[in-house]
């Protein structure tokens, strides 16, 4: 076999440049293309079922193993969180300006 270079591409397209232009495919060329095409198409939408069902079981897993470590594995869940401060502070805010500003 000739390794293609691109000395060789140039001198095949001179000698069969009067084949290039009028070159058409048989006619069960765009048969075959299209059910090559249509069978490609079912094969996507085939799978499109099981990529539903794996993006939904990594949501629930995800979902689940942030409840299971926020309430059981966190070792500073009994500690004073963030939100337990900022809700103390306007608590004692809402004490002192009365209940009308917030």
């Amino acid at each position: 076999m000739v390794a293609l270079n691109e000395d060789n591409i140039e001198e095949f397209i001179r000698k069969n440049k009067d084949k290039i232009g009028v070159y058409h495919p048989p006619e069960s060329h765009f048969e075959r293309f299209l059910l090559k095409m249509n069978f490609e198409i079912k094969h996507i939408i085939s799978i499109v079922p099981y990529i539903i069902r794996v993006a939904f079981a990594t949501i629930i897993i995800f979902t689940a193993s942030i409840i299971i470590w926020n309430n059981f594995i966190r070792k500073d869940r009994d500690e004073v969180t963030l939100r337990n401060k900022i809700t103390s502070i306007t608590s004692k805010v809402k004490t002192l300006y009365g209940k009308s500003k917030f």
